[in-house]
């Protein structure tokens, strides 16, 4: 059973790092189901299988960082046209251009 729980979270490392989002909702009940049925093992496995554990959890954290990054910048990109810069003293500035309308269907 070890194995196994030890694919998945493989698995589930494979879908972090392709951002298959999918595969990942499949994942998630599968691991859960199996980490909590699991039985008694030795120290040594339940080590490695933690560290795993650790590992999938960085990932999925900086999964969710780039996911909202994403979102932020479609809504600024979707908020109107304008371009961000940086002055010589390295200080953000953002520059607006004209309004664009994104035509509507009626």
């Amino acid at each position: 059973m070890q194995a196994s729980l030890d694919d998945l979270l493989d698995q589930t490392r494979d879908a972090l790092v392709i951002g298959n989002l999918a595969a990942l909702a499949d994942l998630a009940p599968r691991v859960e189901a199996l980490a909590e049925s699991l039985p008694r093992i030795d120290r040594q496995t339940a080590e490695r299988l933690r560290r795993k554990a650790d590992r999938n959890a960085r990932l999925l954290q900086a999964a969710t960082r780039g996911v909202r990054a994403a979102q932020q910048r479609l809504s600024e990109i979707s908020a109107g046209a304008s371009l961000v810069t940086y002055d010589a003293r390295g200080r953000r500035e953002t520059l607006s251009g004209p309004s664009i309308q994104m035509p509507r269907r009626v």
